[in-house]
């Protein structure tokens, strides 16, 4: 069975931040260009790629969410209610 190589000394605790600071850094870079945003075609608001507009609703021209039948749902109950 074949030894693995061990340290000969103890890394100091500002050699380890150094690592982990560059492992963090590099994905917060990662995640910084994953977030970047396009405008809406319709409403031309800010949205993520490849997902529907939370503003009106649309993706690549047609309605995937109805938000207006939503809000006249939610003002139904809302008589109901008062």
């Amino acid at each position: 069975m074949a030894k693995h190589p061990v340290p000969k000394r103890i890394k100091t605790s500002s050699k380890s931040a150094i690592r982990h600071s560059a492992w963090r850094n590099k994905n917060v870079k990662r995640l910084l260009n994953i977030s970047k945003t396009v405008n809406c075609s319709k409403c031309n608001q800010p949205r993520l790629p490849h997902t529907a507009c939370s503003t009106c609703g649309y993706y690549r021209g047609r309605v995937v969410i109805d938000y207006a039948a939503k809000d006249a749902k939610k003002h139904k109950v809302e008589k109901i209610k008062t």
